[in-house]
């Protein structure tokens, strides 16, 4: 019943105590548990899988933001552009129609023509639609006012050529109908002269083609980007093998399906991005090496010829090319080449689907992780609470 007496170092006796009680089974197992830190270790699982997955949200979020943007921006810029095209190669166009009804002998009976009246109608759309895409821009809606009082001033120039040219006509005799071709000439002059109206569309269609070269080669259009989202989406791919790995070895669990649909998830966003990305990149890469120089090129040249022609009528004395026909612009040939230049571009923004889809499968996988981990807490806590 009591221990025996034990002699002690100082000659002292002291009493050994003898088998007891001890402690309880429940203690030992919860101060196993404790001594192996589970908990702290789910815990910190836990906290960095739902980082990991917060860091893929935000880095998916940033570059399709920036490749949408980038769409946006150049698609804007692209339609002022060929509205500027369009607009300089129709007044070419207009210029030489008026030429050669004059020229003709048909301004006696139609004005400048049908085709002119055409022209200066598409052309004053262009400008319209140009200025409703500029006007955010103060600079260049000074320019369009400009444009637009020269393009006013132009028509009443040749309105003008008309009326003299008809009472030439009417008056017969010597008059030869010098006074309606010499008001032409002042027209075609102040179309063409340096700082004209085909002048100041030229600089506006200069800028924003330096504009548009820009955005195209923009940074965001670059697949140097997913690098950084890669980085996010390894961490992210890490965490759930690093959790899966710790669920294997702790609770003897081969498999751990939320974190293995996570995983699942987190790869099936990780496609979706980086196809998204290298998808535009290869569209902006058809539009600047292809598209965009086959637009300019072949509106160039057709502002070219309509100009020469234009020059040559000029130069001609009345009467003398009744024949003389000219098709004009080439409009089915400019509408083909747009459209490949806008099929690029469209084809560039067709990102748009992941800015609903990141969100949802980012709080997708951090629910999953989430359930995975959030068992195993609640049964330590239970141990504890015990």
């Amino acid at each position: 019943m009591y221990g025996r007496a034990v002699a002690t170092p100082a000659g002292h006796r002291k009493a050994r105590p003898g088998p007891g009680p001890g402690p309880s089974p429940l203690a030992v197992a919860a101060s196993g548990l404790r001594g192996h830190s589970t908990p702290v270790q789910l815990r910190r699982l836990l906290i960095a899988l739902l980082g990991a997955t917060l860091l893929l949200w935000v880095a998916a979020t940033v570059l399709q933001r920036g490749m949408l943007s980038t769409s946006q921006a150049v698609g804007g810029t692209s339609a002022a552009y060929l509205d500027e095209l369009q607009a300089r190669a129709a007044l070419s166009d207009a210029d030489r129609a008026a030429w050669q009804s004059f020229r003709s002998g048909e301004a006696e009976f139609t004005g400048p023509g049908q085709q002119y009246q055409n022209d200066i109608t598409t052309a004053g759309q262009a400008l319209e639609r140009l200025a409703a895409l500029d006007a955010g821009n103060s600079s260049e809606t000074s320019q369009l006012q400009t444009i637009s009082g020269q393009l006013v001033n132009y028509e009443g120039e040749v309105e003008q050529a008309d009326a003299e040219y008809r009472r030439d006509i009417a008056l017969g005799g010597n008059s030869k109908d010098q006074l309606g071709f010499a008001y032409l000439s002042y027209a075609s002059s102040s179309l063409r002269a340096q700082g004209g109206l085909l002048a100041s569309i030229t600089q506006l269609a200069n800028n924003d083609q330096q504009t548009l070269e820009g955005q195209i080669t923009s940074p965001w259009a670059n697949p140097a980007l997913l690098l950084i989202f890669a980085v996010a989406a390894l961490a992210l791919l890490g965490a759930i093998a690093a959790a899966q790995t710790f669920m294997q070895h702790r609770f003897k669990r081969l498999l751990s399906a939320p974190l293995m649909l996570a995983g699942v998830l987190a790869l099936s966003l990780s496609a979706w991005v980086i196809v998204a990305t290298l998808h535009a990149d290869s569209a902006f890469g058809a539009a600047r090496t292809s598209a965009l120089p086959a637009v300019t090129n072949l509106w160039e040249a057709q502002t070219t010829a309509v100009s020469t022609e234009a020059a040559v009528l000029q130069a001609e004395t009345s009467g003398t090319i009744p024949d003389r026909a000219s098709g004009g612009l080439n409009a089915a040939a400019t509408v083909r080449v747009t459209g490949v230049l806008d099929a690029d571009l469209s084809s560039a923004s067709d990102a748009e689907g992941l800015t609903v889809g990141i969100p949802i499968l980012a709080l997708l996988i951090g629910s999953l992780v989430y359930l995975s981990l959030r068992p195993r807490l609640s049964e330590y806590r239970w141990t504890n609470d015990g």
